[in-house]
């Protein structure tokens, strides 16, 4: 579990945007199904990082494609774990990292901020300002 999917590579998140959504389409459910085996999350944890209902997710995992907030929230994430697993280089430890309280998110684990579209943004800064050696 420790090398990162083919998916989490940074290529394919431009590939995604480039093959998908500027071209205004779906992103296959299939996408979703393997980045969750490849960061070993459940449905309900994958629910929690989708920022949906595990029911929410399984109708998405059964459709063809997922609809359009499900993958650009989708894409997101895809590329926040890429960040991660840069700056902490492998995926375990990005693991262990997302579930520790940090002073700069107030105290709370990143793990429970990613749900939002916001704590996506404020999760990925704080793993860039990791990566760049910046600590406040």
């Amino acid at each position: 579990m420790g090398v990162p999917s083919p998916i989490i590579e940074k290529s394919t998140i431009y590939e995604l945007l480039n093959s998908f959504l500027y071209k205004d389409e779906h992103i296959p459910s299939t996408f979703l199904k393997h980045f969750m085996e490849s960061v070993g999350a459940s449905q309900n944890t994958a629910a929690k990082l989708m920022g949906i209902s595990t029911r929410t997710l399984q109708r998405e995992l059964n459709g063809e494609h997922l609809s359009t907030e499900l993958s650009d929230r989708f894409l997101q994430l895809i590329d926040l774990y890429k960040e991660g697993i840069e700056a902490f280089y492998d995926l375990e430890t990005l693991k262990n990292w997302l579930e520790t309280s940090k002073s700069n998110l107030h105290d709370r684990r990143p793990f429970e901020l990613i749900h939002t579209i916001t704590g996506i943004q404020q999760v990925k800064e704080e793993i860039i300002r990791t990566k760049l050696g910046i600590l406040s």
